[in-house]
């Protein structure tokens, strides 16, 4: 994608993937797993992925890299169909009897709306519903300094400090 065809986001839905580049002028992205729009303050809650390249990623890298998650519940509130259970097993049979979840980044949108022109859009995925319901942690990534910062050379281990580990996007897309 050159620069004429990259698109800026203006807004996010559930399943969006936005890019940005980080401090070390790779590529990052994210992936919205829920908004809340139904009264202000709105904000998006998005999962740090995998990709980590000098190129704008398309949606078909996207779709072949990974989530930061963890598949830790049993039962829930937020639960999910049978179909999406198969699928999620069958990408990842060692995480059953339990659901997958992911690691959450909030942003609000009065925030978001400040840096968004930092940020591309990548595409749209069909993805289930609950997956940052079904984690276990959260960080407010509100800041387009601290959400580069974030995505320095540590993230991977500050999020394995957290207990959250890599789960492939498949798993979670309907």
């Amino acid at each position: 994608m050159d620069a004429k065809t990259m698109r800026n986001v203006k807004e996010v839905n559930k399943g969006d993937v936005i890019a940005f580049k980080a401090n070390d002028q790779r590529y990052k992205a994210l992936l919205c797993t829920s908004t809340f729009k139904e009264r202000s303050p709105h904000y998006f809650t998005f999962a740090a992925l995998s990709t980590n390249q000098e190129e704008l990623p398309n949606l078909e890298e996207i779709q072949e890299s990974c989530f930061y998650g963890i598949g830790n519940r049993k039962d829930s509130t937020f639960g999910y169909s049978e179909n999406e259970l198969v699928i999620m097993w069958s990408v990842h049979p060692e995480i059953k009897p339990y659901f997958l979840g992911s690691y959450g980044l909030t942003i609000w949108r009065k925030d978001f709306i400040k840096f968004r022109e930092n940020l591309v859009f990548v595409g749209q995925l069909n993805i289930i519903e609950n997956l940052d319901m079904n984690g276990n942690g959260s960080i407010n990534a509100s800041d387009w300094d601290f959400l580069k910062d974030f995505f320095d050379e540590k993230y991977t281990s500050n999020l394995a400090e957290k207990g959250q580990k890599l789960f492939k996007i498949k798993a979670i897309i309907t």
